[in-house]
Protein backbone atom coordinates (compact mmCIF):
# COMPACT_ATOMS: atom_id res chain seq x y z
CA UNK A 1 0.00 0.00 0.00
CA UNK A 2 2.69 2.48 0.57
CA UNK A 3 4.07 2.37 -2.92
CA UNK A 4 1.06 2.98 -3.72
CA UNK A 5 0.55 5.68 -1.97
CA UNK A 6 3.67 7.26 -2.91
CA UNK A 7 3.12 6.85 -6.56
CA UNK A 8 -0.21 8.72 -6.34
CA UNK A 9 1.34 11.66 -3.96
CA UNK A 10 4.29 11.64 -6.87
CA UNK A 11 1.82 11.70 -9.51
CA UNK A 12 0.12 14.88 -7.81
CA UNK A 13 2.69 16.87 -6.96
CA UNK A 14 3.96 16.62 -11.00
CA UNK A 15 0.51 17.61 -11.64
CA UNK A 16 0.89 20.66 -9.29
CA UNK A 17 4.39 21.51 -10.72
CA UNK A 18 2.77 22.08 -13.64
CA UNK A 19 0.00 23.93 -12.55
CA UNK A 20 -2.40 21.81 -14.04
CA UNK A 21 -4.31 20.97 -10.46
CA UNK A 22 -5.63 24.26 -9.70
CA UNK A 23 -7.07 25.17 -12.88
CA UNK A 24 -9.45 21.82 -12.87
CA UNK A 25 -10.31 22.07 -8.95
CA UNK A 26 -12.01 25.49 -10.04
CA UNK A 27 -13.40 24.73 -13.12
CA UNK A 28 -15.21 21.51 -11.32
CA UNK A 29 -16.28 24.00 -8.45
CA UNK A 30 -17.82 26.59 -11.02
CA UNK A 31 -19.84 23.55 -12.68
CA UNK A 32 -21.33 22.36 -9.56
CA UNK A 33 -21.70 26.40 -8.19
CA UNK A 34 -23.63 26.93 -11.76
CA UNK A 35 -25.32 24.10 -11.21
CA UNK A 36 -27.04 24.91 -7.76
CA UNK A 37 -27.46 28.69 -8.91
CA UNK A 38 -29.44 27.70 -12.05
CA UNK A 39 -31.98 25.37 -10.64
CA UNK A 40 -32.54 26.94 -7.22
CA UNK A 41 -36.06 26.64 -6.28
CA UNK A 42 -38.34 29.70 -7.12
CA UNK A 43 -38.99 30.11 -2.94
CA UNK A 44 -34.84 30.23 -2.39
CA UNK A 45 -33.49 33.83 -2.20
CA UNK A 46 -30.12 33.65 -3.41
CA UNK A 47 -27.68 36.67 -2.06
CA UNK A 48 -24.66 37.67 -4.03
CA UNK A 49 -24.98 37.38 -8.16
CA UNK A 50 -27.01 35.27 -9.30
CA UNK A 51 -24.45 33.49 -11.58
CA UNK A 52 -20.92 32.44 -10.95
CA UNK A 53 -19.84 35.27 -12.70
CA UNK A 54 -17.48 37.05 -10.20
CA UNK A 55 -18.55 34.71 -7.31
CA UNK A 56 -16.67 32.05 -5.78
CA UNK A 57 -19.23 28.63 -4.88
CA UNK A 58 -20.33 29.87 -1.47
CA UNK A 59 -23.86 30.58 -0.91
CA UNK A 60 -25.99 32.79 1.18
CA UNK A 61 -29.50 32.11 0.78
CA UNK A 62 -32.70 31.84 2.47
CA UNK A 63 -36.01 29.60 2.14
CA UNK A 64 -38.88 31.58 1.97
CA UNK A 65 -40.85 30.70 4.85
CA UNK A 66 -38.74 28.95 6.60
CA UNK A 67 -36.18 30.05 9.37
CA UNK A 68 -32.75 29.82 8.39
CA UNK A 69 -32.17 27.50 12.04
CA UNK A 70 -34.75 25.39 10.99
CA UNK A 71 -33.92 24.82 7.41
CA UNK A 72 -30.34 23.76 8.71
CA UNK A 73 -31.27 21.20 11.00
CA UNK A 74 -33.86 19.75 8.67
CA UNK A 75 -31.24 19.73 5.95
CA UNK A 76 -28.60 18.31 9.15
CA UNK A 77 -31.45 15.82 9.42
CA UNK A 78 -30.83 14.65 6.11
CA UNK A 79 -27.17 14.38 5.99
CA UNK A 80 -26.96 17.39 4.08
CA UNK A 81 -24.28 20.20 6.36
CA UNK A 82 -24.68 23.64 5.61
CA UNK A 83 -23.92 26.96 8.29
CA UNK A 84 -26.99 29.03 9.30
CA UNK A 85 -26.34 32.66 11.71
CA UNK A 86 -27.08 35.74 11.84
CA UNK A 87 -23.81 37.68 11.58
CA UNK A 88 -21.35 36.55 8.71
CA UNK A 89 -18.62 38.75 10.15
CA UNK A 90 -18.57 41.56 6.86
CA UNK A 91 -19.04 44.63 8.48
CA UNK A 92 -20.18 46.01 5.54
CA UNK A 93 -21.90 44.01 4.02
CA UNK A 94 -24.37 43.89 7.43
CA UNK A 95 -27.02 46.51 6.90
CA UNK A 96 -27.90 44.62 3.42
CA UNK A 97 -28.16 41.23 4.59
CA UNK A 98 -31.21 39.36 6.39
CA UNK A 99 -31.07 38.94 9.71
CA UNK A 100 -30.47 35.43 9.28
CA UNK A 101 -29.40 32.83 6.27
CA UNK A 102 -28.03 29.46 5.61
CA UNK A 103 -24.58 29.63 4.27
CA UNK A 104 -23.30 26.84 1.48
CA UNK A 105 -20.00 26.28 0.14
CA UNK A 106 -19.17 23.75 -2.46
CA UNK A 107 -15.66 22.41 -3.06
CA UNK A 108 -13.93 19.90 -5.05
CA UNK A 109 -14.74 16.76 -2.56
CA UNK A 110 -18.67 17.65 -3.38
CA UNK A 111 -20.31 15.79 -6.19
CA UNK A 112 -23.13 16.86 -8.37
CA UNK A 113 -25.23 14.29 -7.03
CA UNK A 114 -24.55 15.75 -3.86
CA UNK A 115 -26.03 19.56 -5.08
CA UNK A 116 -28.93 17.69 -6.62
CA UNK A 117 -29.76 16.22 -3.43
CA UNK A 118 -29.68 19.98 -1.54
CA UNK A 119 -31.50 21.03 -4.58
CA UNK A 120 -34.50 18.53 -3.92
CA UNK A 121 -34.65 19.20 -0.14
CA UNK A 122 -34.34 22.95 -0.53
CA UNK A 123 -37.46 22.70 -2.93
CA UNK A 124 -39.37 19.96 -0.34
CA UNK A 125 -38.89 23.03 2.12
Amino acid sequence: MAVQRDKVIANAEKLVAKGKIEPAIKEYERALGSRLVEQLPERVTLYGPPTMEGRVPTFLFNVEGVEAVDAAHRLAERGIGLWYADNWYCVALGPRLPESSLRAGIAHYNTAAEVDRLLEELAAM
